[in-house]
């Protein structure tokens, strides 16, 4: 027996359980029942914030119109239900044609969730609001940029907004190009036919530029 067990073993002689209980029986009671409660609470808390995120959840799919999505925007600040908020109110205002409030919605998302996974549907939310307003070159700018730095969707739905921000500029080149690009890319699509004929039409008339190409609509859907 080495002598750092001595103190140990003289303690275990001397522990008395009924005393030992009798003295400090209560606090251990109350310990416990603290414990409990505070897992309880904990709980509970829970529930209601998973409750409170599945109402907010139903109230933004069924709300049309900007004041029934701001309180949630704020509401949920910082979580994901408020950054789905704050793109529904983005595109609420560009459908609307409010391109400043819909660029300053857009931004804050950007700003606020900038590792959100919808990053890439905000900034080709960005792109579109600007070519919707006639801001065309800072629009092909922005969709050019987007075209290079994603995929998928996000960079063949890039690549047409500048193709057709070059066509409308009179850019005959530079909008061939692009849809030529693109035409082996989304072969297949709902957006291979139309992309043929932007390219017949530039074939036929090189150097005249087209007006009224509706943008192409925002979507969750992957071309590969």
């Amino acid at each position: 027996m080495t002598d750092t067990n001595k103190p140990v073993i003289e303690f275990l002689e001397k522990f008395e359980p009924e005393v030992f209980w009798h003295q400090h029986g209560r606090k251990i009671i109350w310990g416990a029942i603290a414990v409990l409660a505070g897992g309880v609470i904990y709980v509970q808390m829970q529930r209601q914030a998973g409750e409170r995120e599945t109402e907010a959840a139903t109230r933004l799919a069924q709300a049309t119109e900007p004041g029934l999505i701001v309180p949630l925007v704020k509401e949920f600040s910082g979580k994901n239900i408020g950054a789905q908020a704050l793109l529904r109110l983005a595109e609420l205002h560009s459908q609307a044609g409010r391109l400043p409030e819909a660029l300053a919605a857009y931004q804050e998302f950007l700003t606020t969730y900038p590792q959100h996974p919808l990053v890439d549907s905000a900034q080709l939310g960005q792109a579109a609001s600007l070519e919707t307003a006639g801001k065309l070159e800072d629009a092909k700018a922005r969709y050019i940029q987007l075209s290079s730095k994603f995929s998928g969707y996000t960079a063949v739905a890039a690549k047409l907004g500048a193709a057709r921000c070059a066509e409308v500029l009179g850019q005959t080149k530079e909008a061939r190009q692009y849809y030529e690009e693109l035409a082996p890319v989304i072969a297949g699509s709902p957006w291979a036919l139309t992309t043929a004929i932007r390219l017949d039409v530039l074939n036929r008339t090189p150097e005249a530029p087209v007006t009224g190409i509706a943008p192409l609509p925002l979507s969750s859907e992957i071309v590969k």
